[in-house]
């Protein structure tokens, strides 16, 4: 590869990155109360400033909407994706009030939020580094180009660029992180490291959500596909990890909440059994309803998996019909396949329950899985000859990116803000039931290229140069000559915000998206890998 043609394939990379950086949650000054946003932001915060983990500070005046019990006041979402973003946040911080002495720098977009707004990018690909490097300890082939295509093509990456302050980049870290050291181990090639951090791989994720309960079953999937004879739970270092894991998750349990539980129900201050809200508003028998709801969640227009998670839904179809056949025609049990479908169908039943997509885009209670899905596809390619259908799946997965992208563009791809139907027949707001013909359908609209543009760092970095060398009033004049709609409040909004924010927040933006850019291009070109 020459390097002109290397110098190419960088630049498009970063512009590619740069157009997916959202500035939707950016140009705020903070997060506030009360969604789970907030509830993630308030963990860093009292970790990277306070250092503790009282919240008395940070929920003052908010004690009742959200957790307040036992003496305790706090967040109500897990601390996991805190105790990971608090080094961002305060660095953040720290060049806050360095930067202050040498410019001019605004509340809007300050340094904490920017700062704090780059680390799920940062796991998000460190997760992904870390599927790399669990393929090639287990020595399953792969093109690089394809895996990165496969990784993000669940909708991940929307929580990464756009609304950074959600767990599921952090969930697929964990999950990534967990892969790597079971195949670490099972590989056998860096067991004694591996046997001390498989227990603290979990604990990250089991702290991230304390309902993703297949991080648990992750270890014996990977033995099970790896085919090794090493028993992890007979060594020691395991146990004193595992000991240690456990003592280390109750005392965060009671730290943050003032009771020491694993149970999930604490934080939210629920009640209800695990079965009383299975059965809440059924209108038919229980397992036709459930097989109803999971049809859904494979097929709906609203982000149904198999067009926008197609490796999460391929594998478990693939598994479904390999354990069944096994059954059927062999008298055996194939437990690979049965391990990963429980992992799968804890979370599908979460989804299946609530008869939602949460409120954002895509399954996202189904995205923190999407690794272990991947690992398991590939193990399946190994196995058997699907040249086709992997075409396939790369197709879908782009597909899944595009989808991301075009996320709130028009009015069909716009999630509801009034109470309508969902595609479970879920009276509520958020919802989106025709996203799918409203996503092929904005192909073909300008204005969704337009807010494309304007709402991406490509396209603010972009305004705020000519803002810079025009001038306010001669830039609008040039836009309305071009027939652009300059007239109205979103514009005016748009501007007055690109003229309080200083290029230094663009600058250093540009650094940390070139410092990505320079370990996706390693990544793909990097010979270690299999090709």
């Amino acid at each position: 590869m020459n390097i002109k043609y290397k110098k190419i394939i960088f630049f498009v990379i970063f512009l590619i990155l740069l157009i997916f950086l959202k500035i939707d949650f950016r140009f705020s000054n903070s997060i506030f109360c009360c969604s789970d946003d907030f509830d993630y932001y308030m963990h860093a915060e009292t970790i990277s400033e306070d250092f503790d983990l009282n919240y008395e500070n940070q929920l003052k005046g908010l004690e009742d909407t959200r957790y307040n019990s036992n003496s305790k006041v706090a967040p109500i979402g897990y601390i996991g994706t805190g105790i990971l973003s608090a080094p961002f946040m305060f660095i953040g911080n720290l060049i806050e009030s360095l930067i202050g002495n040498f410019f001019e720098s605004s509340d809007l977009m300050n340094y904490k939020l920017l700062i704090y707004s780059f680390s799920p990018i940062f796991y998000l690909f460190a997760g992904c580094g870390l599927i790399f490097k669990t393929l090639n300890l287990l020595n399953i082939r792969y093109k690089n180009i394809e895996l990165l295509l496969i990784f993000l093509g669940s909708g991940v990456s929307y929580y990464a660029f756009e609304r950074f302050s959600m767990t599921h980049s952090y969930e697929t870290f964990a999950t990534s992180l967990t892969l790597y050291w079971s195949a670490a181990y099972y590989s056998g090639k860096k067991t004694n490291l591996a046997t001390w951090f498989i227990p603290l791989s979990v604990l990250i994720g089991l702290t991230i959500k304390w309902t993703n309960y297949y991080v648990l079953l992750i270890p014996p999937i990977v033995k099970l596909l790896s085919k090794s004879e090493n028993r992890l739970i007979t060594e020691k270092k395991f146990i004193t990890s595992t000991v240690s894991s456990i003592c280390l998750f109750l005392g965060l349990s009671y730290q943050v909440y003032g009771v020491i539980t694993i149970d999930p129900r604490v934080s939210y201050q629920v009640q209800n059994s695990i079965v009383d809200l299975a059965n809440t508003n059924l209108t038919q028998n229980f397992v036709l309803a459930y097989i109803d709801r999971i049809f859904t969640i494979f097929v709906s227009f609203e982000f149904g998996i198999l067009y926008f998670m197609p490796v999460l839904a391929a594998t478990i179809l693939f598994s479904s019909f390999v354990f069944l056949k096994n059954i059927v025609k062999h008298r055996k049990i194939d437990y690979l396949h049965l391990t990963y479908l429980l992992s799968c169908f804890q979370l599908i039943f979460i989804v299946a329950m609530w008869r939602s997509t949460a409120s954002s885009y895509g399954f996202r209670y189904l995205m923190g899985i999407y690794p272990l899905a991947i690992l398991l596809y590939y193990h399946i390619r190994r196995e058997y000859n699907i040249v086709y259908f992997h075409k396939i799946i790369l197709t879908l997965s782009f597909f899944s990116i595009l989808s991301v992208l075009f996320f709130e563009t028009t009015p069909e791809t716009q999630l509801s803000l009034e109470r309508i139907f969902n595609s479970f027949g879920k009276f509520t707001k958020y919802t989106q039931p025709t996203y799918l013909t409203g996503f092929l359908g904005s192909f073909f609209v300008f204005e969704s290229y337009l807010k494309i543009f304007t709402t991406s760092f490509f396209g603010a970095l972009i305004f705020k140069i000519l803002l810079m060398l025009l001038g306010r009033v001669n830039l609008t004049n040039l836009l309305e000559s071009l027939g652009l709609p300059v007239g109205n409040e979103d514009f005016n909004i748009y501007i007055n915000n690109l003229e309080t924010i200083g290029f230094n927040k663009f600058l250093v933006t540009i650094i940390f998206i070139g410092c990505i850019t320079i370990f996706l291009y390693r990544l793909l070109n990097n010979k270690n890998y299999q090709t």
